[in-house]
Parts: C-alpha cells; structure tokens; sequence
C-alpha cells in the first residue's frame, strides 16, 4: 500500500515519518514556558493542523480502542494512545485522561465506540458547534483569571458568565469583590497548551489526572433542563478532530466523577446555581 504524503509549501513531497517529527518539534515549541510579558504566540496555522491532521491519521483511532475496552468489559493500559499522546501532544487529551473519561462515561452509556464523531479541526467553541451532529451542543471552557487566580469556567453551549456568578464565585474564594469585575476571560497570561495540555478549541474540565497546575478552581456553569427534557447531547473534545457525544442528562454526573478522581487538591470544584445564592462544592 503507497504510504500517505504531504507537501511542504515549496512543493517538495515528504514522507510521514518526517510529517510527525515536524509535528513533534512543532508541539515541543509550542509548549516552552513564556515570559508573562510576552504576547501569547498566534493559533495553529492551516499548515500546522494539516500536519496534525496527517499524523492523527496515521493513528489507531480512538474508536477502535474504545470498542476493545468494551469487548473486554473495561479499559486497560493502551500503548497505542500513549503513542497518540506522544506524537499529538496537546491537540489530544491525555491517554490516562481518555482512559478515565470512558471508564466513567461507559457507566452511563453503552455504545461509546459509536459515540465519537470525527470533523474537521476546530479551534473554538463557535467553530466546533458548527461541526457538531444536529442536538448536540457544544461544551464550552473558558479560562479566568481573577486577583492572580487562574480558574476554568464550563458550560453547555454558547453561555457568558455574568459579574454576578464572578462575585458568587470569587467571594467563596475568600477573594476581594472588585476581583470580579476586574477578572480578564482566557488572558494572554494563560495558554492552554501549557497551563492545560490542551490547544485553544478543545480545553474541557477532563483535564490530565493529578496534573501540575495553577489552577485554583473549575467552575460548572448551569444549562437548561429543558435541553435534557428534549433529549440533546454534548459534546466532549477528545481531540482538535474527534468528539465524544454524550446524553446531557448524565453529563453533570460524568464530569463529578471526573473532577473527584482526577484533580488534585489544589483545585476546588464549584457549581453556579441558578437559585442558589452561594456555589455548591464538592471536595476533589
């Protein structure tokens, strides 16, 4: 079978080993610390996602081994989502992340190789709704920073979260109340590859287990029941290319789970009530 080939932008052909050590140089660079004075660097060009695109291609699909856990009756060290973490670097979750997300996950839903939906690579929350099957909505993630604190806001679809919920929010951080209305929305201080191990497009709360971060808080936005009454889905980034679709109805349970068995410590968990005057908590 002829090897799969990409074009340099002088037109010179290169085989796939060389595509996935560009990417892998790419992704390394990528990643290096950055002064906080220093504008963050620009999004992944065309040709960057091409060739992750190209070396994402030349993996065993995540379906695949999602369905070899299913036969097996639940997950196991996966060699092949290691190398995909390797090689993919933050354009992926983590393989301990994935692995997790379907050991909680397949307790809800029985079909989950059949849940992934591949589309083209997206880099923001609007982009990957648009790609998205009809009824499911997208899960969006946004980072905030307040007082010096590094926190993650998520939700379901296109919310904005409002001075209010900040001043709920940061008053439970024991934060002073201007903190709120002077908190900036994904700062230039914060980029996600290196805070989270993940590119701008897919950062999510199933972050890596037990990861060194700054983060002091994951706050879980309220959506409408009426969306779980009309049976949508969401949508849960597993890579720039592959989300997992799951019911709305037992999101909220997946990523309590998640959160209790995968962050350390350091970050408190908070849910913003609609009704409630204070966030609810749950110790991680």
């Amino acid at each position: 079978m002829e090897k799969l080939r990409v074009f340099k932008s002088s037109g010179t052909s290169v085989g796939n080993g060389e595509c996935i050590c560009h990417v892998v140089r790419m992704l390394k660079a990528a990643s290096q610390p950055t002064d906080p004075g220093i504008p963050s660097p620009p999004l992944p060009t065309k040709d960057h996602l091409a060739y992750l695109e190209q070396a994402n291609c030349r993996l065993l699909p995540v379906q695949k081994t999602f369905t070899s856990w299913q036969r097996a009756g639940g997950s196991a060290p996966s060699q092949e989502l290691v190398l995909r973490e390797r090689l993919l670097g933050p354009a992926t979750l983590s393989s301990a992340s994935l692995r997790l997300l379907y050991d909680i996950s397949s307790q809800f839903v029985d079909n989950l190789p059949e849940r992934i939906c591949w589309h083209a690579p997206t880099l923001s929350a609007s982009e990957t709704q648009a790609v998205l099957p009809p009824q499911v909505l997208v899960q969006k993630t946004v980072s905030v920073e307040m007082a010096g604190r590094l926190l993650l806001w998520t939700g379901i679809g296109d919310y904005e979260h409002t001075l209010d919920q900040r001043r709920v929010v940061a008053s439970a951080l024991g934060l002073p109340r201007r903190a709120a209305r002077q908190s900036s929305t994904n700062p230039a201080t914060c980029r996600p590859e290196e805070e989270f191990a993940m590119l701008p497009g897919m950062v999510s709360p199933f972050l890596s287990p037990l990861r060194p971060t700054r983060l002091v808080s994951v706050v879980l936005m309220p959506w409408s029941r009426v969306w779980e009454e009309q049976g949508k889905a969401v949508g849960v980034s597993l890579s720039l290319f592959e989300s997992l679709i799951l019911p709305l109805s037992c999101f909220r349970a997946v990523v309590l789970q998640y959160s209790a068995r995968a962050y350390p410590s350091t970050i408190r968990w908070m849910e913003v009530s609609s009704q409630d005057p204070l966030p609810q908590e749950q110790a991680a």
